[in-house]
Order: structure tokens, then sequence, then C-alpha cells
């Protein structure tokens, strides 16, 4: 009966997986999944009424608090630095820096826009950051592929370090003991020892789509469009343009956890563009401003993480049930398993079995139930093609598909240009996560 269950459960993966690449609605896929699994697992003996009473449906979207509150102060901060002009004027800097060369403006902007995204997260950040820099790019002559493309990249680049991506993922990475990773200052030190190499990896992949295309690409008239307050914005002093590093600088240096950081950063945002200095009701009204527009804009998102951790406490609690089938054909060995996850990048786009923002969640529950390896090597296995590939250049992300639609590129263009070269990084990463984490 076990087997017969388990081959159950892999069939309905399988169609979950099918349904996500078909632009399935997430939140309620996997709603139902949590509710299809919970009962396979009832009848296989595995679950029982108080698991899927309290365990699953209950404390699985408590249990997801903390996280839910990283992602909305990650997001708040976003839309600080917008609204202070802090973000507006170092994208004027770069683009000042740059000239009249395209290509170097092109490059600038973009680790501009990686630091940015280094601390700032949500689909609102991402919106606002980009009707400043598109304009600018657009209006040098770079094409619309490539500015799209080579943005959505650079947004990627940054949550490498990104502590409200890193703990969503962290929150959905779970063992069936409730153990997981980045909850010590160890574990965070260890992880940053990674996120730099792969910021500059990443970024190096950047820039060589920028220089390919450009050299081998048709050049693109000039698109009149408003600058988004690039060109118009009053700029604030370059003490404030230091605002975006200095959460993950305190974290680094002095283990701060990540909501003191951004507090900190808050007021240093606030000292420094003079913000502070106009009195209290223009403060307050900032900041409730800033906080509003924050959570709006991770709204979706967290109603979709919620649904989600029913069904990986689902997952969690079924994995006897799939191990037994799942085990004799995973890689044994770690550096095959890396490897593999290399390789099959692209199955981390439309929301398929390696990204945990989708079907994935599932194949970490076989993986983890099936090799015992240790969080800290299942995290970086996962994390890298969510980031690299899904968050990255895929289509189903809500800020790709905005900046795709802003910009009127097909999604094929994009993903012609975007995806071989977010493959190639995706491969990079897994090999050098191997030897930092798991050799």
């Amino acid at each position: 009966m076990s087997t017969v269950i388990g081959i159950l459960l892999l069939v309905t993966f399988f169609a979950f997986i099918i349904y996500a690449v078909r632009g399935g609605n997430l939140m309620l896929g996997l709603f139902v999944m949590a509710v299809l699994w919970s009962v396979l697992g009832f009848i296989g003996g595995v679950i029982d009424w108080t698991t899927i009473n309290t365990t699953i449906f209950n404390d699985g979207p408590v249990g997801f608090g903390s996280t839910a509150i990283y992602i909305v102060f990650g997001s708040w901060f976003g839309r600080v630095m917008v609204e202070t002009g802090i973000a507006g004027t170092i994208i004027r800097k770069a683009t000042e820096l740059g000239g009249d060369k395209p290509g170097l403006t092109c490059g600038l902007l973009c680790a501009v826009v990686a630091l940015i995204f280094t601390t700032a997260y949500g689909p609102g950040a991402v919106v606002s950051i980009g009707v400043i820099v598109f304009p600018i790019m657009l209006s040098l002559g770079i094409s619309k592929v490539l500015s799209t493309a080579s943005f959505c990249m650079s947004v990627g680049c940054g949550l490498y370090f990104n502590q409200s991506l890193l703990n969503q993922a962290a929150g959905t990475m779970v063992l069936a003991d409730g153990s997981q990773f980045l909850s010590t200052a160890e574990e965070w030190s260890q992880w940053y020892g990674f996120a730099a190499p792969a910021f500059v990896i990443h970024f190096i992949s950047i820039i060589v789509m920028i220089v390919i295309a450009m050299h081998f690409g048709k050049k693109a008239h000039a698109w009149a469009a408003p600058a988004g307050g690039a060109a118009t914005g009053k700029d604030v002093n370059i003490i404030a343009c230091l605002t975006p590093i200095i959460p993950v600088v305190l974290s680094v240096t002095l283990g701060f956890q990540m909501i003191p950081g951004i507090v900190v950063a808050v007021l240093w945002a606030l000292i420094f563009t003079g913000s502070l200095a106009q009195g209290w009701s223009k403060v307050c009204e900032l900041v409730q401003k800033t906080f509003h527009d924050g959570v709006a804009d991770v709204g979706l998102v967290l109603g979709f993480l919620v649904f989600l951790q029913m069904f990986v406490k689902a997952a969690g609690a079924c994995q006897d049930l799939l191990a037994p089938i799942v085990a004799p054909i995973l890689p044994t060995d770690p550096f095959a398993l890396f490897i593999v996850f290399g390789v099959l990048g692209f199955l981390a786009l439309y929301r398929g079995p390696l990204t945990i923002w989708g079907a994935g969640v599932a194949t970490f529950a076989i993986v983890a139930a099936s090799t015992n390896l240790p969080l800290a090597v299942l995290y970086p296995l996962f994390y890298i093609p969510c980031c690299t590939v899904n968050t990255n250049v895929c289509p189903t992300q809500s800020w790709n598909m905005w900046a795709i639609g802003y910009t009127k590129i097909s999604v094929g263009d994009f993903m012609k240009q975007a995806v071989p070269f977010a493959l190639v990084c995706n491969l990079v990463l897994e090999v050098l996560a191997y030897f930092m984490f798991a050799a």
C-alpha cells in the first residue's frame, strides 16, 4: 500500500509541475496540493488528524510569521530608498560617470541595481527603480531586449546577499524536525563567504552578456521616454548613498540581525537626506507611507508563501512514503547531485521542480528524505537555481514580467537574451557551492 501511495504522490507532483508550467494559479494550486498530500499521507498511515489540523494547516502558516516580517521590512526598506531620493541619486551618479559610452553606462547602472537589491526587496522596489533605469538605458540606444535582460539579471545579482529572500528560502527548506538553515551567526557567516564570489560571478555574466549583445547586436534607436525622475530629482549627499550597504555591513561585521540592521539604515537615510530635519509630522508621514506601500508590494507574495507553507509541511510529513521510491534513482555522491542541479538549471523556469517557489518544494522534501544531507548542503543546492534562474530570468517572476511589459518586448526575445547566461552562471555557482559547502 505504501508503495502505491508513494507513486500517487509522485503522479500528483508531476501534475503540479505541468500545472505550474502552464501558468496555473500557484496560491490555490499549493493549497490543493497540501490537501491532496494530506489525504494521501493519511491513507498511507504517515499522517493523522492532529498532523493535518495542527502541523500542516495551522502551524505551517503561523510558523512562517517571522519570515513574513523579514519580507515586509525588506520591501519597506526598498521604498524608503526610493522616496528619500537615495536610489535616484545613485543611479544619476552612475549615469554621469558612464558619460557618452552606452556600454559602460549600462554596466554601471547594472552594478547600482545589484547593489541596491542586496538589501531592498519586493516588486514595488523593482518597479520604482526600473522606471528610473529603463529610460536612461533606452535613451542611450541600448536595445530594449538587452536593457530588460540586464536590468532583471542585476536585480537577481543582489539577491545572494538579500536577507529577505534568504530568510524566505530558509523558511521554505525546513526539515521534518523543524530545523532550518541560517539560524545561527556561524551559518550566516558561512553563507556570506559564498555570496561574495557568487555576486561577482553573476555580475561577470551580466557584463559578458552586455559586451556580446552590443558587439554583435544591431544598434538600437534611442527610445524617447520620461526619465522617471532620474534627470530632475534632487541629489542627496554621498553619505546618504551608503544606505543600501549598511544592513549587510552591520550583519557581516557586527552580527546584526536583519531588522535591527534595516532600522539603523532607515535612521541613517532619514538623517543624511535631511528628512529628519523636516519635522516630526513629515517623518511620520514618510515612514507611514513607505511602510504601507512596502506591505502592499508584497501582499500577494505573502499570500503565495503562506499556502506554500501548508504544502511544505504536508510534503515533509509524506517523505517516508517517497524516500523508498526516489532514493534509488538519486545520485548518492554530493558532487554528482550539485552537477545535476547545475546542468538541469532550466528546470527552475516556470515554477518547475528545481525552484522552491513552485514545484521544487516537493523536490526538496524528496531529496532531503532520500539523501540525509545536512541543511548546510541542501540550502545552496536549491537556492542557487531558485535565485540564479527562476527569480533572475523566469517570466513567472512578477517583476520580470513587469519589465518585459514595460519595454514591450516578447517573452521569447527576453529569454533568448538572458536565459543562456543565467544557466551557465547556475552551473558555475553549483560547482563553487559544492567545494564551499559539501567537499
